[in-house]
């Protein structure tokens, strides 16, 4: 689901154990039991995704077998927005075969073609771009055939009209989609990258509530040379290297939950050896058993990438 610019993404508890390795050799270390609200292990994570951004080079393509409707299209769509390219197909297997050729933003189709129509092109795009938008547009309006295209998928379906009113209505269903579908990109690139770092511990992983540590990964504690173990129940302070970092460390603490939802901070720590690491952490906020908390990521800004 989406709130404002931000996703949320279900984290379960065996993401937040590390490796395999190390979930088969201790338990997860996290503070309390599990209560009766989250039982089910897992926990609400936002993940940031970036704004409505403006759209560039939006690459349509229009399957018509009618030549002179995929031209007049094409002519309107263009000058209506500058950022629209569209290619165009007289069937459904050339539509296939350009699509198979080159990336797309939006396919627009007809619904009453020869051997394929347009519903038959949908269930066929679906099976490989199950996210592409795909926009029926066409003659034929039933609410039969609308019906079929809602189950096999469809994005959005309009009715060509007499007029050029009509491509005013189209292109702007064509950006609505297509801001939609970079969004969702975004969002599952975002979400395949946080996976990335928590499952194959690339970097530090911590939960804060109260303010201390509720949970650590097997990274983190790496890093400053501590067990999970000993991190889990101390206050982040332990790993600042002086006064000024403490002083970074306690605006983390004392971040409002009601204010802000996510936080972002360069300091200098300290390992468990007393030696200094230079260190940024990212984060948002979440809710862990019941109650507000912080999830954040850390890596060292000297040897991670």
């Amino acid at each position: 689901m989406t709130s404002g610019d931000e996703w949320t993404v279900v984290v379960t508890r065996s993401d937040l154990r590390g490796s395999s390795r190390a979930s088969q050799e201790t338990p997860p270390l996290l503070r309390g039991e599990i209560s009766d609200s989250t039982e089910d292990g897992s926990i609400e994570v936002p993940v940031p995704a970036a704004g409505s951004e403006e759209l560039e080079a939006v690459c349509i393509l229009h399957v018509d077998d009618d030549t002179q409707i995929t031209e007049l299209t094409k002519t309107y769509l263009e000058r209506i927005d500058d950022e629209f390219t569209v290619t165009t197909a007289a069937s459904a297997v050339e539509a296939l075969t350009r699509l198979n050729e080159n990336e797309f933003d939006c396919i627009i189709s007809d619904y009453d073609m020869p051997n394929t129509d347009g519903i038959e092109l949908l269930e066929i795009v679906r099976e490989q771009h199950p996210d592409l938008p795909f926009i029926l547009f066409t003659g034929k309006g039933s609410e039969e055939v609308a019906s079929d295209a809602i189950a096999a998928g469809v994005t959005d379906y309009m009715q060509k009209d007499i007029g050029g009113d009509q491509y005013e209505v189209l292109a702007n269903r064509i950006r609505n989609a297509v801001e939609r579908y970079h969004t969702q990109q975004r969002f599952w690139n975002a979400l395949t990258w946080y996976q990335r770092l928590v499952e194959q511990n690339l970097t530090g992983v911590f939960i804060l509530q109260d303010q201390e540590f509720v949970y650590v990964n097997e990274h983190l504690a790496d890093v400053f040379g501590y067990t999970q173990s000993e991190l889990v129940g101390a206050s982040p302070l332990t790993i600042a290297s002086d006064s000024e970092d403490e002083s970074v460390l306690s605006d983390l603490l004392d971040l409002d939950h009601s204010s802000t939802d996510s936080f972002e901070y360069t300091f200098t720590g300290q390992r468990a050896d007393r030696t200094d690491i230079s260190v940024e952490v990212h984060g948002g906020s979440i809710e862990y058993e019941g109650e507000p908390a912080w999830i954040g990521i850390l890596w060292d800004r000297e040897t991670d990438t």
